[in-house]
């Protein structure tokens, strides 16, 4: 083969290569905690854990496992480390070692506040919220169309936690009004776990202040048990932080199809509109 002819082929392979969609970064995080529950038919342990250096404080909360032999052997009360792998499409346990046990102090409500941890494929649970206008809202009335759904509080202090979902979703909604495919398609949607400072009042205030479109974005708020199970049901866990105004949580955000049903989680603050938009256009022609 001539030298161009090879070095044709080489820039048709680089040409191909960066064609092709990248993987969606992995990344891993050890963790140490205790298990309150073992939920074989979802394939999740509840566990409480200590703080995820680099990714989320302190809470209790469901994990999937990566494959049911994991499961095998685990008790609640069970003192464990573990692997957690993440990306924008899995978050699960690879590694489980045991370390010891301890008695169980945890309330039944906090063990069972994700035992119905929605995967992708799931339907979405109709679920009746309160809007930034203080009027009920049935969350089956998104049905239809593609939803981005995220969780936030207004009074969140860390710009790569709530703030930065504020963001990603106003940078989000100006795509969509330019972009004719995705006009009327897309809706978004954040939701509030801090219902006793998110009045539909604050939430009013915080959308205008983001320029959100009530045709497009929508704030909603609950009363406190709705909120908790909802946000329970997308693997949303809270904490009590050290100031009264502050919460610690962790991030997920969900695109839903047109059926109601998840069709990606976006775990974290990795993820970007364009990867979030070019999902959406994914999903509409899929749809």
């Amino acid at each position: 083969m001539s030298r161009v002819s090879c070095a044709g082929l080489f820039l048709s392979l680089l040409i191909v290569s960066a064609c092709q969609p990248a993987a969606p970064p992995v990344k891993h995080y050890q963790m140490k905690g205790q298990i309150l529950a073992v939920l074989p038919d979802v394939q999740q342990l509840t566990l409480k854990h200590e703080d995820i250096a680099g990714f989320m404080p302190a809470m209790t909360m469901n994990y999937r496992v990566a494959t049911p032999e994991l499961l095998d052997g685990r008790t609640p009360g069970e003192l464990i480390t573990a692997t957690l792998e993440v990306s924008d499409t899995v978050m699960h346990l690879t590694r489980i070692t045991h370390t010891g046990s301890a008695p169980l102090a945890q309330s039944p409500t906090a063990t069972s506040m994700a035992a119905a941890l929605l995967a992708e494929g799931d339907r979405v649970p109709d679920t009746a919220l309160i809007d930034d206008h203080d009027r009920r809202r049935s969350f089956a009335e998104w049905q239809g169309s593609l939803t981005l759904v995220t969780f936030i509080y207004t009074r969140c202090p860390d710009p790569n936690f709530c703030p930065l979902m504020d963001q990603n979703f106003s940078t989000i909604q100006r795509a969509v009004a330019e972009d004719p495919a995705l006009k009327g398609h897309v809706k978004l949607v954040s939701v509030s776990f801090d219902p006793e400072h998110d009045t539909p009042a604050v939430l009013a205030a915080h959308a205008a202040a983001h320029k959100a479109d009530p045709a497009v974005w929508t704030y909603l708020t609950g009363d406190r048990a709705t909120i908790d199970k909802f946000i329970g049901r997308f693997g949303i866990g809270l904490v009590a932080a050290d100031k009264p105004d502050m919460i610690g949580h962790n991030l997920r955000t969900a695109l839903v199809g047109t059926d109601g049903r998840i069709v990606k989680f976006y775990t974290g603050s990795d993820w970007t509109p364009g990867a979030a938009l070019a999902d959406l256009r994914t999903a509409l022609r899929q749809s």
